[in-house]
């Protein structure tokens, strides 16, 4: 697969995939992908025993608050412990620790008492994913069959659950015709998912549309999934699209309000140190981001700090802070010593002087 293909495969999982994680594109393999834009969707049907902790942790995953999601599971009543939602929770908090194995454990747990949970079933398919890096082109090619039956399994469980509705478009988009993939298929889904959820209808369209580089397309579907549903997953990628079209101006807007709104929200922390970068202008303003960033619990699946470390060496640079820049630059390969990105900053610098 090209560049090109890569990188349209990479914007039409998720808007924010290339821009907030700073994905080295060429690295990368498709579905494995799919465990990020899969693997932290939210249940969205609650059953009544785990109602009130699914409601409260989901309020606290938009503002991306870890210690406190971990607190209100630990004090989580039985009763709402003896629930679909608390299985998927609990693995989704070893998720968030690096804990695959436990995580998938606590799944199949979860399944057992529960074998009708289509978010169990989606969860499950999700940390599948994960093997796509460790099996050969045939053995992944079983593996996407596998996937797509898991999502499949998921939507006939619950017709309504948008989270499984949208694994499995986004899996008819992404994987090849041998593996069951195609836009023809992910239509009648669509479709299904616009009676479902109109917000989140109009949020995948505006993804298809930002893979075109169809900017206006793109921000009117997502203003008008914003005006139905607004999340901070939904700002989050208002912002990131702003960026992606070079709007640096309302990017830095929308980014600044989100962390007004959610002061523990690290991913929009990030996102205004990397306009300042792009924009170069604010500098001094991102390099509080960062360091704010740097300061944050890691939630999965956003920048590494190896990634944070290194733009910031690239606002030293641009305030013309060498030495500064150059610490930062060693900071982010001290992290990650494989972070090509990172060393070529470095010699360039090293050139520069």
């Amino acid at each position: 697969m090209g560049r090109r293909a890569i990188n349209r495969v990479l914007i039409v999982l998720g808007l924010s995939l290339p821009l907030l994680f700073e994905i080295r594109v060429s690295e990368m393999r498709i579905f494995f992908l799919l465990l990020v834009t899969v693997l932290f969707l939210l249940p969205v049907v609650a059953w009544a025993d785990g109602q009130a902790l699914d409601r409260d942790m989901q309020a606290l995953e938009q503002a991306r608050d870890l210690a406190a999601m971990r607190a209100r599971m630990a004090q989580a009543e039985q009763v709402e412990l003896d629930s679909p939602e608390a299985w998927n929770w609990r693995a989704w908090l070893a998720t968030a620790d690096g804990d695959w194995e436990q995580a998938e454990e606590i799944i199949g747990q979860g399944l057992e008492r529960f074998p009708e949970s289509a978010a169990l079933e989606l969860q499950r398919t999700a940390l599948m994913v994960r093997g796509f890096n460790d099996v050969g082109n045939l053995g992944a090619m079983r593996l996407a069959r596998r996937v797509r039956q898991g999502f499949e399994r998921a939507v006939e469980l619950d017709p309504e659950h948008v989270g499984a509705r949208t694994g499995l478009i986004l899996y008819f988009l992404n994987a090849p015709r041998i593996a069951g993939g195609g836009e023809a298929r992910a239509e009648p889904h669509l479709e299904e998912l616009k009676k479902r959820s109109l917000a989140s209808y109009y949020e995948m369209r505006a993804t298809l549309a930002a893979s075109r580089s169809e900017s206006e397309d793109a921000l009117t579907f997502l203003t008008k999934a914003l005006a139905l549903e607004e999340t901070s997953g939904r700002r989050l990628n208002h912002g990131l699209l702003l960026q992606q079209f070079n709007d640096y101006g309302q990017a830095r807007a929308v980014f600044t309000s989100l962390v007004e709104t959610y002061p523990t929200h690290g991913a929009a922390w990030y996102q205004i140190g990397r306009t300042s970068v792009l924009a170069e202008d604010w500098l001094e303003e991102g390099r509080q981001a960062f360091e704010r960033f740097l300061e944050l619990p890691a939630w999965p699946g956003d920048p590494s700090p190896a990634a944070a470390w290194w733009r910031l060496g690239q606002l030293h640079a641009l305030a013309d802070d060498k030495a500064s820049a150059r610490s930062a630059f060693e900071q982010a390969l001290a992290l990650d010593g494989e972070f090509e990105e990172a060393a070529r900053s470095l010699d360039q610098l090293t050139l520069a002087d």
